[in-house]
């Protein structure tokens, strides 16, 4: 078991496709080791065990991440929904004021009409 060079670099290029800088660095120190020994494999493996934490990490980010977003979102149209609410509220509440104001020129019209029949028949 001597140091080599070759297998150092083939290990870190392995490492760093597996496991990112973490594994490039666990890699190279096992290819530097010799490679396929005991104690090669038990750093290779701490680098396995720590790169899978890293990741395991990340994706537990991601999901907080991705749970916020489904909250903002709910909130978002929860809000639209009142907002739409109000709105049709207050359309319906504008229709029955136009439709009372139009009763009452109506009835003002009428007025007119009666008080003028009123005084044709005085006259």
């Amino acid at each position: 078991m001597g140091f080599n060079p070759l297998s150092m670099v083939v290990g870190a290029a392995t490492g760093f496709l597996t496991g990112g800088p973490v594994g490039a660095a666990i890699g190279g120190a096992a290819g530097a080791l010799g490679g396929t020994n005991n104690a090669t494999s038990v750093v290779g493996n701490l680098g396995n065990t720590a790169s899978s934490g890293w990741q395991s990490s990340i994706l537990a980010l991601q999901d907080a991440q991705n749970e916020q977003n489904a909250i903002y979102s709910l909130q978002i149209n929860q809000q639209a929904s009142q907002f739409n609410n109000m709105m049709d509220e207050k359309s319906e509440m504008m229709r029955e004021s136009n439709a009372l104001r139009d009763v009452a020129l109506e009835q003002k019209k009428a007025d007119t009409q009666v008080m003028k029949k009123f005084i044709e028949s005085i006259i």
